[in-house]
């Protein structure tokens, strides 16, 4: 059985960025004060989907809120701690492992807190393999498995539980509920038997971000680092890294009063007489190069800084920043017409039809 231990968090976290295409929140506090917490020889172990037991119960935990208040927050991991014990209450269950919805961003980070104060283990999977913002954008409500009951607990303490079973309603209903103190909540949800998850969940994400990230850690030079990500990737449950574009940051315009923004980048070496244009709405959505489509969700987006090598989100993006945008086919679960009517173009509000990275890039991926 694999473990997490101090060593994992940085590459985890690295990991958790590039994968977060843009969003999913980035906060040092939350690495630093993991760092502390495992300085003690602390540890998870870390189980596969292949281990899980058929008719033992998992949970799923994590935060869900505002990312730009992370920076400013102090994370325990006990904050979960009173939606776990109620979820485990009301279905009247004992919770034997847990599971992150999605690996990227700040929820690839935070399930650490509570499965080190709970003792209990972190599942090698997720139910995104990227960061999505809303709960309904999960394999699990792909395969009509509801996220109920749904535990939220505030900064207090004080829990309240949603018995939605559309989870189209249950985000409304956080929202909204979020929305009234303090944007920012500590969940647990998705109680389920291993059995279920087997058929729903996106298996080794978590390894699969700390092998990303240390990529990041181990690269000596831009050529080296585009190099090792192809390596990694290419026999992943994603599919081989895609340099799209090489440039230097214009300028960012807010598109309209949606919160669409738009990107602008120019060329620079052998990108010099083209240009690049990044939607973005909460994470990366579409990229075009020279007005023609390069590549849209579900797959990939992700910005390196190329000075610094390191994976930016979108509250990082300046003028004058060279970044490289680097393409990743989705996960196969994320590609069926009933996923892309849920994580697709269009549900993002991007009125275009889906054409994958393996059809825009015939010749690279064949």
């Amino acid at each position: 059985m694999k473990k997490i231990d101090k060593s994992c968090i940085k590459p985890l976290f690295l990991g958790s960025v590039y994968l977060g295409t843009g969003g999913g929140g980035k906060t040092n506090n939350a690495v630093y004060l993991l760092e502390e917490l495992f300085s003690s020889n602390v540890s998870i172990p870390l189980i596969s989907c292949r281990e899980l037991e058929n008719d033992k119960y998992y949970a799923g935990t994590g935060l869900v809120g505002s990312p730009t208040l992370l920076d400013d927050f102090l994370f325990s991991g006990h904050e979960s701690m009173p939606s776990i014990r109620e979820l485990a209450k009301i279905t009247n269950s004992e919770i034997a492992g847990l599971y992150t919805l999605e690996c990227a961003g700040i929820n690839a980070l935070y399930p650490l807190f509570t499965a080190a104060l709970s003792g209990l283990p972190l599942i090698d999977g997720d139910c995104i393999s990227t960061a999505f913002p809303e709960l309904q954008m999960t394999t699990l409500h792909i395969n009509n498995i509801p996220l109920s009951p749904f535990c939220l607990s505030d900064i207090r303490g004080n829990v309240t539980t949603f018995y939605e079973e559309d989870t189209f309603m249950l985000e409304l209903k956080i929202r909204n509920h979020l929305a009234s103190y303090s944007n920012v909540g500590f969940f647990s949800c998705g109680m389920l038997k291993g059995e279920a998850l087997k058929r729903s969940m996106i298996p080794n994400t978590v390894t699969h971000a700390m092998e990303i990230g240390k990529v990041f850690m181990e690269c000596t030079d831009y050529s080296d680092l585009l190099s090792r990500l192809v390596t990694v990737t290419k026999n992943s449950i994603y599919g081989a890294a895609i340099e799209l574009f090489k440039g230097k940051i214009l300028e960012i315009d807010d598109a309209t009063n949606d919160n669409w923004q738009i990107l602008k980048i120019r060329g620079i070496e052998s990108y010099s007489s083209d240009n690049y244009r990044i939607i973005m709405k909460n994470e990366f959505i579409a990229g075009f190069k020279n007005d023609s489509i390069s590549v849209m969700v579900p797959d990939l987006i992700s910005l390196i800084d190329v000075d610094t090598l390191m994976p930016v989100d979108i509250s990082e993006l300046k003028p004058q920043m060279k970044v490289s945008v680097i393409g990743m086919p989705a996960p196969l679960p994320l590609k069926t017409p009933t996923a892309l009517s849920i994580v697709g173009p269009s549900s993002f509000g991007y009125k275009r039809t889906y054409k994958s990275l393996e059809e825009l890039y015939f010749d690279y991926y064949y």
